[in-house]
């Protein structure tokens, strides 16, 4: 018989160890999220094309390259409604093993520091993204945990696991994470960019 993995960070997480560990089960359902579509600058276009003649054949590469010029220009269209962080840390339950380095992570409050409430967490992959639902999921999670923490009990949080080029958007509402059904695409930027803007619509 097969020893289960240990569950020692994010990255360690499964749906089922969410559901074992942390008492979140998990569904697929219509998000909603594409609202309006909405054309990207002729900045973000251009590096996308230039982008895409370079190596992308590691989860690095896919991150820089791809993921962080679309989140850039979600953000810039949107001054000051959320602050944006790379790559930062965040240890929030570590007897949960809640605890490790996020790929992005979103807060509401304009600061240089982590600081609730966190609204949103991405998780950038080079392989099949389905696999990926519980560490993002488990982000999600801490990130309500933390917000609870610190007294700023924002109870949905939104999350995304992408290779890039296919985005699959989460949303954790009580102790259920929604996967959605509908998938978005790289190729078809204003719909990718019309979910993103719904989500920080949602937090206004």
């Amino acid at each position: 018989m097969k020893k289960a993995k240990k569950i020692r960070s994010y990255s360690d997480y499964t749906l089922d160890a969410l559901r074992e560990i942390c008492g979140i089960d998990n569904t697929h359902q219509d998000l909603a999220l594409f609202q309006a579509p909405v054309p990207p600058s002729e900045l973000l276009e251009q590096l996308l094309r230039r982008n895409k003649t370079l190596p992308l054949n590691s989860e690095k590469a896919r991150s820089e390259l791809l993921i962080t010029p679309v989140l850039v220009e979600w953000i810039s269209r949107n001054p000051k409604k959320l602050q944006y962080f790379s790559g930062n840390t965040f240890d929030v339950v570590p007897e949960k093993a809640l605890k490790g380095r996020c790929d992005f992570l979103f807060t509401k409050h304009f600061s240089l520091n982590i600081v609730a409430p966190v609204v949103a967490m991405f998780e950038a992959k080079d392989d099949n993204v389905d696999h990926w639902y519980g560490q993002c999921g488990a982000e999600m999670y801490a990130a309500r945990v933390f917000n609870e923490m610190t007294n700023e009990p924002y109870r949905i949080i939104y999350g995304a696991v992408t290779d890039g080029h296919e985005w699959v958007f989460l949303r954790l509402e009580e102790n259920m994470l929604l996967i959605d059904e509908e998938r978005y695409y790289l190729k078809d930027l204003p719909s990718l960019l019309g979910a993103l803007q719904t989500i920080i619509d949602f937090y206004e």
